[in-house]
């Protein structure tokens, strides 16, 4: 499909996209943005050569304009960072938590303004999550061309192929966010879109967690305490490098290598040439760091891997979660919203159990969340018996036929 067959809509900039790559046409771009507003962002990005994903490319889009930001001939993105940042524009993603990071980052504080629409379109009947292609098909009526999510974003020039695909991801948000927003204000859904907007970015905030790199490393496999100990140290020595170097953390020590130290437990340089999977690299830039943090954590008390006490499901708990959860999803169903975005039947079982063991409040939501409005308070007072659920069918979904 060329540029040119795209269905005309006045929320639908037609053609090619502007390619923005001198200081002035990205301050024109950023002071038409300002006016305006409101604009759909996205990045493409290559994660897997450095510690922070290296973007490639900047894609934004209002009702009038579409351009692509080439920012390697740009010392910083800080122009458009600022207006995904600031309170007073609207900022369009599409699962836009890796795209929002690197502004989170620059700026040390959560980005504002920012509509998720794949979030909002769990609340209107489409299931959570719900690819770009999927949303933009049912609010725009358009068929993506898509094709290159992995490909070269760093080669340049970029093909007519590259330029359409990046293009088209944030081209139609203005529209569909345009149709959400109606269609989420008719069904009196939108605080609750927005609530979880703002939840589930503050959920994707990234934080190191050393107890989650090693079990990942033991793969359910037992280690003594004191070697626990060495490893995690040995896992946060690793973190820091890797941030320090920009490197990913399988190239600056791997999963191996770390099992290696801690087991050969290396005093000396001699010592560290028994690590088979050790890389000369590191052994010759980092040896002393490596045997530094062994020798410290070796000295320190020893502390194992924290127990996971999950109690199993007897027969008779299956049958009632799985009730609970039916019961659940069809409510949800029944009131357009994914049960997948609401909750899921593992943390409902999580809940269920500690429930009954008296290890948790009767709710299963906070009471201060969209979720507890939406069907956490009718959850409690079904199970209470004070509530029920009066469900049928009308043109091809579930309809709830309680609402008064």
């Amino acid at each position: 499909m060329s540029f040119s067959e795209i269905a005309e809509h006045p929320d639908v900039v037609q053609g090619k996209p502007e390619i923005i790559t001198e200081d002035q046409a990205l301050a024109d771009l950023v002071d038409h943005i300002r006016a305006t507003g409101s604009f759909a962002y996205d990045t493409e990005f290559i994660g897997e050569e450095t510690f922070y994903p290296r973007i490639c490319l900047v894609q934004v889009a209002t009702v009038e304009r579409l351009a692509l930001i080439d920012p390697t001939v740009f010392d910083h993105l800080d122009p458009i960072f600022d207006l995904v940042a600031a309170a007073e524009v609207e900022t369009l993603v599409h699962d836009g938590a890796q795209d929002l990071e690197p502004v989170r980052r620059r700026f040390d504080r959560e980005p504002e303004g920012i509509v998720d629409t794949q979030v909002c379109a769990a609340f209107l009947d489409m299931p959570w999550p719900s690819s770009l292609a999927k949303v933009v098909e049912r609010f725009a009526g358009h068929r993506l061309t898509k094709g290159h999510t992995f490909t070269d974003w760093d080669a340049r020039p970029l093909t007519d192929r590259q330029i359409r695909y990046a293009a088209d991801d944030v081209r139609f948000l203005p529209m569909v966010w345009s149709r959400i927003r109606a269609s989420l204000e008719a069904e009196g859904r939108l605080d609750w879109a927005m609530r979880e907007c703002l939840e589930s970015r503050r959920r994707h905030v990234g934080r190191f967690d050393s107890e989650k790199q090693v079990r990942k490393i033991l793969k359910g496999s037992r280690l003594k305490a004191k070697s626990t100990t060495v490893l995690r140290s040995l896992v946060v020595l690793r973190h820091q490098l890797a941030e320090k170097l920009d490197l990913p953390h399988r190239v600056v020590l791997s999963d191996e290598s770390l099992v290696d130290l801690v087991r050969n437990r290396p005093e000396t340089d001699a010592d560290l040439e028994r690590c088979r999977h050790l890389s000369r690299r590191t052994r010759n830039d980092h040896s002393e760091e490596i045997l530094a943090c062994i020798a410290k954590a070796r000295q320190e008390p020893s502390r194992p891997l924290e127990k996971r006490v999950i109690r199993e499901e007897s027969a008779e708990d299956r049958m009632r979660i799985d009730a609970i959860w039916s019961v659940l999803s069809l409510r949800c169903l029944a009131d357009g919203i994914s049960p997948s975005l609401m909750s899921s039947r593992s943390e409902l079982s999580r809940w269920y159990l500690a429930r009954e063991a008296g290890d948790e409040p009767g709710s299963l939501f906070s009471h201060d969340s969209w979720r507890h409005d939406v069907a956490g308070a009718w959850l409690d007072a079904f199970l209470a018996g004070n509530a029920g659920l009066d469900i049928g069918w009308s043109e091809g979904r579930l309809v709830r036929r309680d609402r008064g």
